[in-house]
């Protein structure tokens, strides 16, 4: 008789932490400005990546190797930029200390972005016989570069949001600038 009970009391036990986990909400931590702002340094230290990689770029067949490892650095990126606007969504919003560090890490951001940029521009010609030397990969460039400008916006506007009202004002400054780099990168690969 044990025997028969013991595995209807399981399964009451089961369901009813099953059920209690579902129904009860979510346990989250409240993240703030220096997780975001060791999500902009590792922004950074990817972006340092790839541009060296994309600087050694030589393009057709001897190349072919180090394209897929720029597109499993610009993948990377991808992921880096996700997790940076979880982390700055999640934030409370940042005091004028806290918005004074986080603008000054978009700042000093900026010009690693359009360094890359720019050499993945100047690398467009070889980006167009990458495939083994007989295939062009400027269409995947191209989208790589729409999916990072879009992410890299969502990122500029979940931080604005949390910034003080000084620094919230100011921030389009830099977060145009930034804009304006993909959108130049992007051009030039639809060309």
């Amino acid at each position: 008789m044990l025997m028969l009970k013991l595995p209807l009391l399981l399964l009451t036990l089961l369901t009813t932490t099953l059920f209690a986990s579902a129904t009860s909400p979510p346990v989250t931590t409240k993240r703030d400005a220096p997780t975001v702002l060791a999500a902009v340094t590792k922004l950074s230290t990817q972006l340092t990546t790839l541009n060296k990689t994309v600087s050694a770029y030589p393009g057709g067949i001897e190349g072919s190797l180090r394209a897929l490892q720029i597109q499993a650095e610009t993948i990377q990126l991808e992921v880096d930029l996700k997790a940076a606007i979880v982390a700055a969504k999640r934030s409370a919003n940042f005091t004028d200390a806290e918005s004074l560090s986080v603008a000054q890490a978009f700042i000093a951001l900026e010009p690693a972005i359009a360094s890359t940029l720019a050499n993945i521009v100047a690398k467009k010609p070889e980006f167009d016989d990458g495939l083994l030397g007989i295939a062009s990969l400027s269409f995947l460039v191209e989208w790589d570069l729409q999916q990072l400008s879009f992410f890299s916006t969502q990122l500029g506007k979940a931080v604005q949001e949390k910034l003080s009202a000084t620094y919230a004002a100011l921030a389009p400054l830099v977060l145009d600038q930034i804009a304006s780099a993909f959108a130049a990168a992007v051009k030039a690969y639809q060309s």
